[in-house]
């Protein structure tokens, strides 16, 4: 690819960025949900909870259950918008599917990032959980959130296309994130003073390659399907 070529990729793909944050800020659907979701989910935590500290174990499930359904909700819209407002032929003509792509992941990124925030914030004043590494906590919520976003809209992409795609999307999804939970799950669970800091640290290794998986993988079969 040339440097001309290069350059109108990256202005395509910012122009899909400034789309897809437009779009968002006039609709706010996907952060309400995800939102909504998330403190939903974090407040029935501490209720259920009582007040009492939960284990490290108890307590990395819990948040990453609430991180994977805040994910499964609202980032495979990114795609389907598309099809809602009747956008996706106007897309094909301006736009390289590459561009496409990149430009819905950078988007779901920083949804997520965004909730991911929010909602470990939230999950550790309300459920009273200590923790005790606070680095490898941040990094272990980082790149989870990258994961997610990057295995989520890699799986949406490839149903984009489809008359059923929401259950098309579950059913691709799930074998995917089942290791990234358990990953995320043994990152989470060190920071909460749960194992060694060199297992959690493993775990922040295994999510960052799965973000890094998603997203090389993604494009390609993304125009692949996005042509047809």
């Amino acid at each position: 690819m040339n440097s001309s070529s290069a350059d109108n990729r990256y202005r395509e793909i910012l122009a899909v960025l400034r789309k897809e944050f437009r779009t968002e800020f006039r609709t706010k659907s996907g952060l309400l949900t995800a939102g909504l979701f998330s403190v939903v989910a974090v407040v029935a935590v501490a209720f259920a909870s009582g007040g009492a500290r939960l284990p490290a174990n108890l307590a990395a499930g819990l948040l990453w259950v609430t991180l994977l359904f805040a994910a499964a909700t609202a980032l495979p819209r990114a795609f389907v918008v598309e099809d809602e407002q009747g956008t996706g032929d106007l897309l094909r003509l301006m736009a390289h599917p590459h561009a496409v792509f990149w430009g819905k992941a950078v988007f779901n990124l920083f949804e997520m990032l965004l909730t991911g925030v929010v909602l470990s914030l939230l999950y550790t004043v309300l459920t009273n959980a200590e923790v005790t590494h606070l680095g490898l906590y941040a990094a272990s919520i980082a790149a989870g959130c990258a994961a997610l976003s990057g295995t989520v809209t890699f799986c949406g992409a490839l149903v984009s296309q489809a008359a059923n795609r929401w259950t098309l999307a579950a059913a691709i999804s799930l074998p995917v994130l089942v290791p990234l939970i358990a990953l995320g799950v043994a990152a989470t669970r060190v920071s909460f003073g749960g194992g060694s800091v060199a297992n959690g640290i493993l775990g922040c290794e295994g999510l960052v390659c799965y973000a890094v998986a998603g997203l090389a993988a993604g494009p390609y079969l993304f125009a692949a399907v996005w042509r047809t």
